[in-house]
């Protein structure tokens, strides 16, 4: 099979064109922004060297990270168990190659001595694939000891529900790849009841509601089917969801629900995540201070607490999502490719490739350049909502702290395609290294610091797209990258912030940076109009609309006049979160506040108050207090 089928059975493959340049743009769905003022758009067309380019909002980017044998179709079981729960009992069948005499189904009770929690312990000790098909109600932990191969968990219409606390819903021992078939038209549940600190003995500890040594795939019954219906429950106890290896879900419905206030993360594996569709829904309502709850997070190392060793996997640590529709609820970051210890691994030559004890290291990572960690987040397409609520603070004394970021890299982080809306209270977009958007459409709002916010020393470069980016709150901005370079080549953006910006510097496509005595105040209709009183760009601002604007279009052209006004009525077009994506008709020109003439590819158009632009790193809250 090669690579385009492989790619077009991960993701709903859009054939078009992706524009790494100013035509790649979006138009055709639903959204509000600043301060709920709701606006509806619908698919238009922008024009771009006066040439109709069509944008959708469809659009995607070829998926990356393809595996063949992540695909659901090409596992071909060898025998396959199934076993109809009745509460407390159970029937079981066998086909295929294996008997009764090759597994072993027995009950357990709870055991500190043998680290199990009362409920069912299923045992295969060969090297067959194995297909188990779980259906009915339970009560108690599922353990599934198939160690030496691939197996798969087909999920019809099943319910668990862990026993007292005493451990998780799903525990998996193998170190391979174990697929979660979640059937079409099926309805299943699996709730893990422990919380931290409870009064009773946690029997079995593992940090997950479903818990695996080794890779997890949530599928339909083909990796382009759509499937059916799962919801993890997770009542306080650290993670619902957690793998040794990496985490990949298709075409299901996955609502993941973290409960209780003492509960983690709702995703976290150890060296990757990877989101070919489905329907995503992360709910963490955790509050454990220096640990709330996250949405996606991938920490990069473990010490697991069954051995207290650490692995070390080279490369390993990334979030890729090539599609799907995923909305994140959390106190703390919405995805975050985390590798804790990342300020002493990033760039350490004793970080090196263990293949033997990953899945990614041996596939994915084989013949790749990656020989370190390299904790990137990628995005060619889908749609992505993250709300984040928690208030940000730091303990500089203790290193206690939460950063309620939208989306986090420690490496890069690149857009490629796709609608992604981001309302947090942190940073929108934080990479520890560059952020590159080569297309989609990004909207990134901050209550409390910056919008997009790059540490890398190529700073933030913006090739494609449909950008609004707010950060309001002083000293924060809109795009911050200190003194590195905003290089700006191409797409349509605007970023509303402070007068603590990175100066767009080295860009290929006009930019201009306006004071807001030109650009005027909330709620207002502002746009540049040519010298016919055509208008180049329209922006309706929200409730804040802060000192600085930022805005670049490819239909600002160097050497020509323009005039900004102010409190404009218009009618038409097509509208991005206040951004007319295609230009309206001007029915009021409103109030004139400046005429300039485009000198050079950035073009910053300074107050008349003389004061200083620039960045200046702002500082977040001291440690307020136990939560």
């Amino acid at each position: 099979m090669n690579n385009i089928n492989l790619i077009k059975k991960m993701i709903p493959y859009f054939v078009g064109t992706l524009c790494i340049s100013v035509s790649l743009l979006l138009a055709g769905c639903n959204g509000d922004y600043f301060n709920n003022n709701n606006d509806t758009y619908t698919e238009g067309e922008y024009f771009v060297n006066e040439t109709a380019q069509n944008y959708s909002y469809s659009g995607s980017a070829p998926a990356t990270c393809v595996i063949e044998e992540d695909l659901y179709e090409n596992f071909e079981a060898d025998g396959t168990v199934s076993i109809s729960f009745n509460d407390n009992s159970w029937e079981t069948s066998f086909e295929g190659l294996i008997s009764e005499s090759d597994v072993s189904i027995n009950a357990v009770e709870n055991s500190a001595e043998d680290e199990s929690a009362a409920g069912l312990e299923i045992q295969y000790k060969g090297t067959c694939k194995l297909k188990y098909i779980l259906s009915g109600n339970f009560t108690g932990t599922v353990f599934i000891k198939n160690k030496k191969a691939d197996a798969a968990l087909v999920l019809n219409n099943l319910n668990i529900t862990s026993s007292d606390g005493a451990g998780p819903a799903l525990r998996l021992s193998s170190e391979k790849r174990t697929f979660i078939v979640v059937p079409a038209n099926t309805i299943n549940t699996l709730t893990d009841t422990r919380v931290l600190n409870q009064t009773n003995d946690i029997y079995d500890d593992k940090k997950g509601s479903v818990y695996s040594k080794g890779a997890l795939i949530f599928t339909g019954e083909t990796s382009d089917s759509k499937g059916g219906s799962l919801s993890v429950v997770n009542k306080g106890y650290k993670h619902a969801v957690y793998s040794k290896d990496y985490i990949r879900i298709a075409d299901v419905t996955l609502n993941v629900l973290v409960e209780g206030t003492t509960g983690r993360d709702c995703l976290r594996s150890l060296n990757g995540v990877i989101i070919d569709g489905g329907t995503i829904s992360l709910t963490g309502k955790g509050s454990v201070t220096d640990d709330e709850s996250t949405g996606i997070k991938v920490e990069g190392e473990d010490a697991d607490e069954d051995d207290m060793t650490l692995e070390y996997t080279a490369g390993a640590g990334f979030v890729i999502i090539n599609g799907g529709s995923i909305t994140i609820n959390t106190v703390a970051k919405g995805i975050t490719a985390h590798w804790k210890a990342s300020e002493s691994v990033i760039g350490n030559a004793q970080y090196t490739q263990n293949a033997d004890n990953s899945l990614l290291c041996a596939s994915f990572l084989k013949d790749s350049a990656y020989s370190l960690p390299n904790p990137y987040v990628e995005i060619n397409g889908g749609s992505i909502n993250i709300t984040t609520t928690g208030t940000p603070y730091e303990n500089h004394t203790t290193g206690e702290k939460c950063s309620p970021e939208g989306i986090e890299a420690k490496a890069n982080l690149t857009l490629n395609a796709g609608e992604i809306t981001l309302n947090c209270t942190d940073d929108a977009i934080n990479a520890g290294g560059n952020v590159i958007i080569n297309g989609g459409a990004l909207y990134a709002y901050s209550s409390q610091n910056d919008a997009i916010d790059a540490n890398g020393s190529a700073g933030i470069t913006i090739n494609g797209g449909i950008i609004v980016a707010i950060g309001v709150k002083d000293p924060e901005c809109a795009f911050d990258c200190d003194n590195n370079p905003v290089k700006i080549n191409g797409g349509l953006l605007v970023g509303l912030g402070t007068n603590n910006y990175s100066a767009p510097s080295g860009c290929s496509q006009s930019t201009v940076v306006l004071s807001n005595q030109y650009y005027g105040s909330s709620r207002n209709t502002m746009a540049l109009l040519d010298a016919d009183d055509n208008p180049v760009f329209v922006y309706t601002l929200p409730s804040s609309s802060g000192s600085v604007m930022i805005l670049s279009s490819p239909q600002i052209k160097l050497g020509t006049s323009y005039t900004v006004r102010t409190g404009l009525a218009v009618s038409g077009g097509t509208v991005y979160k206040g951004l007319y994506t295609s230009l309206p008709e001007i029915e009021d020109m409103g109030s004139e506040t400046d005429e300039f003439s485009i000198s050079s590819a950035s073009y910053i158009y300074t107050n008349s108050s003389g004061q200083n632009f620039g960045p200046n790193e702002g500082n977040r809250p001291e440690f307020p207090g136990r939560m």
